[in-house]
């Protein structure tokens, strides 16, 4: 019984089972997430393409008698909206429960009463209203995307594996959609219903699945916690800056726009799907066909249509990071429900023309070239919430997501059927495309939200602290601060030897520094010094190296910026800054731009013409004309030979004097 408790999460105690140690490997419990929500999706659709069918009398052996005094869209609409008002009244209530209980008894829960449903639905499928009864029921159980979604956001601590989970959701999500649609076309012969028993069948090997396999989330934490201090690593991410900060608290006024959005974004996504399909699709070119006993779209074109149009997603999921990137999530989702509106405008006037296998086509093709396009504003509604809740809010607050969006999803096409039933199906589809055109305003406030807006450029390895760097003194001088060299040098150094891009230092601007003028002088003889001892050592160290080609070939790739722009953008600001110095200073560049180029050719001397990449035949001299440089800068500033100048020194440097003789 213990084992069992365990296994289902509701222990007192709660851990990792010893068992389960044996699975904690990110691909076991990942997987079995991902099969329960394949379970789920394949459940939720398996009847999907049969919905018109079967609540169109005589079209079907199975179809139902009747549909209770319901018209023929109200009646389709009906089938689903049940289904998903339980699912939307669960979710309000599992995303809270799971924060307190744990994931995975609530995944369970649903998991094992959806096996149930399924049976029941199968049980009661003579009569409309009993069934759209069990159904509700079954969507009572149904309920657990919001807990996976948190669970989701739990276990993945990185930005970067939160926005791949993303992409692995939804594409699971469109698998299970897909293979929900297949199985009902598949099994037409056998029945409308008989799929049911099927969904019935995967939706309990998934739960078996994650009552062995699923493992809550804190556990795993505290695995990966203990795993680190056995290593004796520090509790530090190896990539800091992509770990997602969370935030404190739930701002509400932002959380209310993100589920208003959605939920506007929702209801106009109605008028595209499913109402362009059914019923305009459906009765422009099937039911009201100008041929009836020949329609242009028959029964089985029409199922194909509905389920593999849910495919369509996968290249929005692989588009959509690009747009969140560029534009911001919020940004993506204006761009995703303005695209809706326009492609349900084009949809609608290409179905409003005369009935052919032209029109037919052309509606089709629309329809799947520009859908991968409107589920943007769709996939940005979860990692806006991710952003914006805090960890214990995040049951909560998909939950509360998932309630508004089936809510929203269960109410506005049965409302909307019963207008197209009354006032006709164009009528219904232009107030969806307004409500489109709606959402997209509603959201242009997130564009300002931290975590909504446009993401900052990602810091390439020469712009941040790298693992096992003094991060303070890094971020100092990335903040254009002065840092000892020597400080500066081994930061350098120590990316040389891990061959790493060096660390690439910006400017702070002249104004910023004018009255720090005198420390930076005073600090010019000690870091000249140092740098010229430092240059001693790479002389040294090419006289002995045995292999200098491939130290030259280590510089130059430490050197090379991983981003020209950047490297370019410093290059014109420190010349910026050179620039007011010198008008600050009583100079008139403007006047006498001859004289300041004389001065600079004349302090900076060429050491390395059109800065050639560093090979065996150019180090030395390199190195010897920085070495002269460093001198006479040093001079300038009143330099003490000191140990310097020593024999042992001038006879250590021979073989690189008489070389650069030679040359």
């Amino acid at each position: 019984m213990a084992r069992f408790l365990a296994a289902c999460g509701c222990s007192k105690k709660h851990g990792i089972a010893p068992y389960q140690e044996l699975y904690i490997s990110p691909k076991v419990y990942k997987r079995s997430v991902n099969v329960l929500r394949f379970a789920v999706f394949v459940d939720g659709t398996i009847e999907q393409p049969n919905y018109p069918i079967m609540v169109l009398p005589g079209a079907h052996v199975d179809s139902f008698p009747d549909t209770g005094g319901l018209g023929f869209s109200a009646a389709t609409y009906m089938v689903p909206m049940s289904a998903l008002l339980g699912v939307a009244i669960a979710s309000m209530f599992i995303g809270m429960a799971s924060d307190k209980v744990g994931r995975k008894p609530c995944m369970l829960l649903c998991l094992y009463g959806t096996v149930v449903g399924c049976i029941l639905k199968y049980l009661f499928r003579f009569s409309f209203w009993p069934y759209c009864g069990f159904n509700f029921l079954n969507g009572l159980f149904s309920a657990s995307v919001p807990v996976s979604l948190a669970y989701a956001g739990d276990v993945n601590e990185t930005k970067r594996e939160k926005d791949s989970e993303i992409g692995v959701l939804v594409g699971i999500s469109m698998l299970g959609a897909a293979g929900g649609g297949i199985i009902a076309i598949l099994m037409e012969t056998q029945g409308l219903f008989v799929p049911l028993l099927v969904g019935a069948g995967i939706v309990l090997v998934a739960a078996v699945l994650n009552t062995i396999f699923l493992i809550e989330p804190k556990d795993i934490m505290a695995s990966r916690q203990k795993e680190r201090e056995e290593l004796g690593l520090d509790d530090e991410l190896e990539d800091d800056e992509d770990h997602v900060q969370p935030v404190d608290k739930m701002d509400w006024k932002v959380f209310s726009l993100i589920i208003g959005g959605a939920l506007g974004d929702n209801v106009g996504s109605s008028g595209l799907m499913p109402l362009c399909l059914s019923p305009l699709a459906f009765e422009r070119f099937y039911a009201f066909a100008p041929d009836p006993s020949n329609p242009i779209m028959s029964q089985v074109a029409y199922k194909w249509i509905s389920v593999l149009v849910a495919l369509m997603v996968v290249p929005g999921t692989l588009v959509s990071p690009f747009i969140y990137n560029k534009f911001g999530l919020a940004g993506g989702c204006i761009i995703g429900n303005v695209i809706t509106g326009i492609v349900t405008i084009m949809l609608l006037y290409i179905a409003l023309a005369p009935a052919s296998t032209a029109t037919f086509g052309i509606f089709v093709a629309l329809l799947y070239a520009c859908f991968p396009f409107t589920v943007i504003s769709q996939l940005s509604t979860g990692p806006m919430l991710e952003a914006t809740s805090p960890p214990e809010k995040r049951g909560l607050a998909q939950g509360v997501n998932i309630t508004v969006m089936n809510f929203g999803a269960a109410v506005s096409p049965f409302i909307l059927g019963t207008i197209s039933d009354m006032a006709g199906t164009p009528v219904a589809i232009w107030i969806c495309i307004a409500i489109s055109f709606i959402a997209a305003f509603v959201n242009v406030p997130l564009i300002w939200v931290k975590g909504c807006n446009i993401p900052p450029k990602p810091r390439t390895d020469e712009m941040k602290p790298l693992k096992g760097e003094d991060k303070d003194l890094v971020e100092k001088a990335l903040r254009g601060e002065w840092i000892p060299a020597q400080a500066l040098e081994e930061i350098q150094e120590q990316r040389f030897n891990n061959k790493q891009p060096y660390l690439v230092v910006p400017t702070r601007s002249y104004a910023e520094e004018r009255d720090k003028l005198q420390e930076l002088r005073k600090r010019a003889k000690e870091d000249f010094i140092y740098y010229q001892q430092k240059n001693n050592e790479y002389l040294e160290r090419i006289n002995n190296e045995s292999d200098v080609k491939g130290l030259c070939d280590q510089i130059n790739q430490s050197m090379e910026g991983a981003n020209q722009e950047e490297v370019d953008a410093f290059n014109a600001e420190l010349g910026k800054w050179i620039s007011d110095y010198l008008v600050d200073s009583g100079y008139h560049p403007h006047m006498d731009a001859t004289f300041i180029k004389q001065v600079v050719t004349s302090s900076f001397p060429v050491v390395n013409k059109g800065n050639a990449p560093y090979h065996p035949l150019n180090i030395e001299k390199i190195l010897l004309q920085t070495q002269k440089g460093y001198t006479r800068l040093i001079e300038m500033e009143g330099y003490d030979e000191g140990d310097e100048m020593r024999i042992g020194r001038i006879l250590k440097n021979a073989r690189s004097v008489i070389y650069m003789q030679s040359v």
